[in-house]
Formats: C-alpha cells, sequence, structure tokens
C-alpha cells in the first residue's frame, strides 16, 4: 500500500512538473518578450493616432444627446496641440443655424443642423474669453478660460499706418521655439501649435490648411504632411512617395502639387510633382536632374541634389509655367511642367554652373546688373511677374562651400523683395523693397502677394547689427545663437508705403496672413481621419526565435523612435554601420526589416505589419538589442 502511494506521489510530481513546465514554456516568450512590462507605442505617429480616440470621444459626446444649447459640452484645446481653441457640443430638436461671437465680436454663422459641435477659434492667452452664441433669437454665453502660452518671442507691432486695420492673422513659421504661431493687428496671439509642424502652410478653400509633419527629418526635407483646421484636428495624413519640404500649391482641380525628391527624405535628385488630394496617390512628376543632365550631361551632379537647396516654387497653370527657386545655384529657374521642358534660367551669366555654352540659349540677361542670389519664395504676380525674396547672400560661394565666413566681410549686403518682368530672356527690375537695404537675411525670408494686392515681406533671419559689425562673428554661427538675430515683418502697398511692421526676437522661416473664420461654417465633422500611405511597401524577411537566439540580446541604451515610415534614435549613426530591425510577435516570430546597409544611408519606409503587437528589437552590426518597446500596428 505504501509502495503505491509512493509510485502515486512520484508520479503526481511528474506530472505537476511537466505541467508547470509546459506552462512555463508557454508563458516564456512573453516574459522573454517582455510584452507585459513593455512600453507599448502605435505605429503610426503619435500626432495622428491621438486624433482616433478623441474623435471617437467627442463623436460620443454628441451622441448621447444630453447637451442642450444652454448647457451644452465646452473642451478647451480638445486636440491637444492647439491651446487657443475649443469645441462647444450640444443638440436641438430640429435644424438651427447658430451665430457666434467671440469676446463681442462676431466671428462666423454656423449652418442649420441639429447635431451641433462648433469649432472655436483665436481665442486670447491667458483670458476669461466669451463666447456668445445666437440661435433663433436665444442667446448664450459661455466662459473660457485659457491659459498663458509662455512663448518666447512673441511679435512686437512697431507701426501700425492710421486707419489700417485687418481681421487677418499674420502667421509666423518658426522651428526654434514658437513653431506655427497666429497673432492679430496689434500683436496679440491667437493661435499657435505645440506641435513641430512646419513649412509651408496652403489654405484649402474649406478653411482646413496643408501642413508638413516633422516625421523623418534630414535638412528641411520630410516625409509628410497633414490637412488640418485651427482646433488642431487632422482630417487627412498623406505619406507621399517622395517625401515633401518647403512648398505646396492647390491646383485649380483641387488636388496638390509638392515639392520633394527621387526617394523620401534623403534625396539625391529634385523632384516637383503632384498628388491626388483623396488618395495622395502621385499623378505626375518633373524631375529637375533629369532635365538639366538631358541638357547639359557634364553638369556638376553634386548640385543635383540636397546642394541645390530646392526651396521654393510656384506653377502658373494657365501659362504652364513652373518657376523653382533653386537656392544652391543662385538661380531661379522656369519649366514646362506639362512637357517636361526647361524654358529659362535666372542667374548670373558668370554662374560657373552654367559656364558650357548650351547654357546660353536659356540664361535670363538682367537689364540692371541684380541677379538672385540665396533666394527664396518664388511666386507668379496676378499679372505674370516673377516675384521673389533676394537674400542677397551669394549662397554658391558661401561658407558651406569655403566661401568666406566672416560676418563682417558681409557688411554691405542687404536682402530685398524684388519684382521683374522677364520677356524675351530679359529680366527688368520693376519693384523692389529693401528697408533701406538695412536688412541682411541670408538664410531665409520670404515674399508673397496678399488678396487685397498689398506685398506681405518677410526679412526672416536679420543679423543683429552688433552682430555683424562685430570683428570675430561668423555667418555659420548665426543662427546657433537666437539672440543673433531677429525677424521683420512688413505688409507694403505697392507704392511702397509701410502699413504694418512688427519684429520678433527669433528667426522666421515664413510669414502668411489669413482668416480664422470663413463668413459661414459647418459643423465640425469629428468622424473624418483619413490615412494616405503612398510609399511602395518595404520587404521584410520572416524568421523565428527557434533560428535567431533572443535571449543573449543586450540593453538598448538609446532612444528610439519608431513609425510605419520612419525609425529615429539618438545613436550617432555612422556611414559604415549596418542597421536591422526586428519585429517580434508574442509566438516567437520574426519579422526582420534591413533599415541600413554599411554601404547605403539610411531610408524611408513602409512597414506594413498586421494588426498586432510586436517587441522591437535592433541589431546593429553583429549585435542584438533589445529596445524593450512593443510597437502596435
Amino acid at each position: 500500500m505504501n509502495k503505491n502511494i509512493s509510485v502515486m506521489m512520484v508520479i503526481v510530481i511528474i506530472i505537476v512538473i511537466s505541467v508547470s513546465l509546459g506552462v512555463f514554456c508557454f508563458i516564456k516568450p512573453s516574459e522573454h518578450f517582455n510584452f507585459a512590462g513593455a512600453e507599448s507605442r502605435n505605429a503610426l505617429l503619435k500626432q495622428v493616432s491621438d486624433q482616433a480616440i478623441i474623435n471617437e470621444k467627442l463623436n460620443g459626446i454628441a451622441d448621447e444627446k444630453k447637451y442642450t444649447f444652454t448647457d451644452a459640452y465646452v473642451e478647451l484645446n480638445p486636440y491637444k496641440i492647439s491651446p487657443l481653441s475649443a469645441v462647444i457640443i450640444f443638440n436641438t430638436n430640429k435644424d438651427e443655424e447658430v451665430d457666434v461671437y467671440i469676446n463681442d465680436k462676431f466671428a462666423t454663422k454656423i449652418q442649420a443642423t441639429s447635431r451641433h459641435i462648433i469649432p472655436v477659434y483665436g481665442l486670447y492667452e491667458d483670458f476669461d474669453n466669451k463666447v456668445r452664441l445666437v440661435m433663433n433669437g436665444e442667446e448664450k454665453t459661455y466662459s473660457i478660460r485659457t491659459k498663458k502660452s509662455n512663448i518666447a518671442y512673441p511679435l512686437n507691432v512697431e507701426y501700425k499706418q492710421e486707419g489700417f486695420y485687418t481681421d487677418e492673422l499674420y502667421f509666423t513659421m518658426a522651428s526654434y521655439k514658437t513653431y506655427f504661431t497666429g497673432w492679430d493687428i496689434d500683436g496679440k496671439l491667437r493661435f499657435y501649435l505645440t506641435v513641430d509642424n512646419r513649412m509651408d502652410v496652403e489654405w484649402l478653400p474649406n478653411g482646413h490648411f496643408l501642413i508638413g509633419v516633422a516625421e523623418g527629418q534630414f535638412a528641411e526635407n520630410f516625409a509628410s504632411f497633414v490637412e488640418m483646421d485651427y482646433l488642431g484636428k487632422i482630417y487627412n495624413y498623406y505619406v507621399p512617395s517622395n517625401g515633401y519640404s518647403f512648398e505646396f500649391q492647390v491646383l485649380s482641380d483641387g488636388n496638390y502639387m509638392l515639392a520633394g525628391g527621387d526617394k523620401p527624405v534623403y534625396i539625391d535628385e529634385q523632384v516637383i510633382y503632384s498628388v491626388n488630394k483623396d488618395t495622395g496617390e502621385t499623378m505626375d512628376i518633373l524631375n529637375i536632374a533629369n532635365i538639366i543632365k538631358s541638357i547639359d550631361p557634364e553638369f556638376d551632379g553634386s548640385f543635383l541634389g540636397q546642394k541645390a537647396i530646392r526651396n521654393s516654387f510656384y506653377y502658373d497653370e494657365a501659362q504652364d509655367n513652373l518657376v523653382v527657386s533653386l537656392r544652391g545655384w543662385n538661380a531661379v529657374l522656369s519649366f514646362s511642367y506639362k512637357n517636361k521642358t526647361l524654358n529659362w534660367v535666372f542667374t548670373n551669366p558668370e554662374n560657373e554652373l552654367f559656364a558650357h555654352d548650351i547654357w546660353r540659349n536659356y540664361l535670363v540677361v538682367s537689364s540692371s546688373g541684380n541677379y538672385p542670389l540665396g533666394q527664396h519664395s518664388v511666386f507668379i504676380t496676378p499679372d505674370g511677374n516673377l516675384g521673389l525674396f533676394n537674400n542677397g547672400y551669394d549662397r554658391l560661394h558661401g561658407f558651406e562651400n569655403n566661401g568666406n565666413d566672416l560676418v563682417s566681410y558681409y557688411k554691405d549686403n542687404f536682402s530685398s523683395a524684388d519684382v521683374y518682368r522677364i520677356i524675351n530672356k530679359q529680366a527688368d527690375l520693376v519693384w523692389r523693397y529693401d528697408e533701406n537695404r538695412s536688412m541682411f537675411s541670408h538664410q531665409y525670408g520670404s515674399f508673397r502677394e496678399l488678396n487685397n494686392g498689398n506685398y506681405l515681406i518677410d526679412f526672416g533671419y536679420n543679423l543683429k547689427d552688433e552682430y555683424r559689425l562685430g570683428e570675430s562673428g561668423k555667418l555659420s554661427l548665426a543662427e546657433a545663437n537666437p539672440d543673433n538675430i531677429y525677424a521683420t515683418i512688413l505688409e507694403v502697398d505697392k507704392s511702397q508705403n509701410v502699413l504694418f511692421k512688427a519684429r520678433s526676437e527669433e528667426g522666421k522661416y515664413r510669414a502668411f496672413k489669413n482668416s480664422l473664420y470663413a463668413p459661414t461654417m459647418a459643423n465640425l465633422d469629428v468622424s473624418v481621419l483619413n490615412i494616405h500611405n503612398n510609399l511602395e511597401k518595404s520587404s521584410l524577411m520572416e524568421s523565428n526565435s527557434k533560428q535567431i537566439n533572443l535571449n543573449n540580446a543586450r540593453e538598448w541604451i538609446y532612444t528610439s523612435e519608431f513609425t510605419r515610415n520612419t525609425f529615429t534614435t539618438n545613436y550617432d549613426i555612422k556611414d559604415d554601420d549596418a542597421i536591422d530591425l526586428f519585429f517580434v510577435t508574442e509566438n516567437g516570430k520574426i519579422f526582420i526589416f534591413n533599415y541600413k546597409d554599411s554601404d547605403t544611408k539610411r531610408q524611408i519606409f513602409n512597414v506594413d505589419l498586421e494588426s498586432g503587437k510586436y517587441a522591437l528589437y535592433v541589431k546593429l552590426n553583429d549585435l542584438l538589442y533589445k529596445t524593450n518597446m512593443v510597437i502596435v500596428f
């Protein structure tokens, strides 16, 4: 009996051990891959992934139908990135129009509906704002208290012409501290984003705007852009085939033209291309490098990629005239976008990039002897002239190309806003504003004609006199310290009368002028969030934890940021480094993506895995590291 009991106990012990081992083997992958304790991040760009949660919340509040005109739901900064905005939600028994007044000033009329989701823009910072709604003879005022922005560099209005007034805001773009901001004519902050979205802003007929997203940034090249409103709500997130940098334009058919490269971000050739606004798919593309090489096969190839600095373009559809600023060449080029041909080149005839005789047929000669120098912000005026912000800095021979770096060397240089009439390859300077040659903005600047016929000029990176006149100051270090530079923004009429002048103690890439509200607006549609990823899907190698030993993976001590299209880290990636990203499932299946070979550049990609959770490992050269991050696709 005791022997039988002993045998039974042994059997039970064996069973228990076997079961325990089975359970251990079953849970081991989860413990090893640390899914439970690891930091979980969405594979979608955070700025975009957060939107879906907020949309669902606001939609649910509107569907509850418990809020009324006199007892509405009010939320400041609902999308968490636009602190001077709010939303008001309520329901009515029938369709009703609502007039919106902000601080006793009429803002807009919201179209009739029974499900009201009213966007509120342009609140004052650190202020108890009064938003008055008027509906069918009833009135209700809601108080919305905002916080102080603590923006380091305000816009200080220095001059307004007597009697000059505008309801539109002056918008500025910067990347040091303030990002995208909007200021009224008194210099009061009325809009700002707390995320680093830039460079260009292009307003759409529906009141939204296009703006770049600093995703995968290299130089001023980005992987994506969004359609957004002043709430910070994203309607469309675009990851286009050829990246985005510096400039958008809305075409007459509603689709978008943008600048990019032969590949996104890390470009070897500059391109201008058009995309479908509904799908983000590429429709047509003009490769500048191909056209230049077809004309001059011996053209210096090192200037066809990033060194060209293609910082702006403008397409006159009626004339099929695409003008492109290539700052690195000190040149503006005109193309036929439809025919993919070059019309002319506006640059100093002594420019060595165009020394070959073939270029004599293309060069525009200036009757005044003035030529583009490190220029920005090209456009075609309504009467067919060429406008540009002339930085007055010889970028081709500047310190970037072993030229003189001492600021004192440039004491006589100045920047200007220029308008040229170009006929039969002759350029006549017909308008110039240079603020008495007092400003030298060597790095950035913008110039545009407004709907009212005035010009908006941004002397964006002016050197301060004390720095500029010093003996030891260097251009290459000017923007390293924002105290060395400032921006001056002016609205000037065509008779060169200054109507508005403001200054910021921070460099500004660009300045714009636009309205917050249309006279009549629709209610907010919180359900819309479209994602258009038009990069080719990246190839992945498949493996598993039986083939690849993950047990000895080291701890990754560097930062890691992953989206479907980008991988960034504070590890200083070397040219000869090889990097693979390992995505490991809970059952040990591994998908491997080659981010960079030892002889290639890093890349923008499209890792498109099935929905689920994946532990992220990094293989750097021959060593494997675990990041303790879980990526959710």
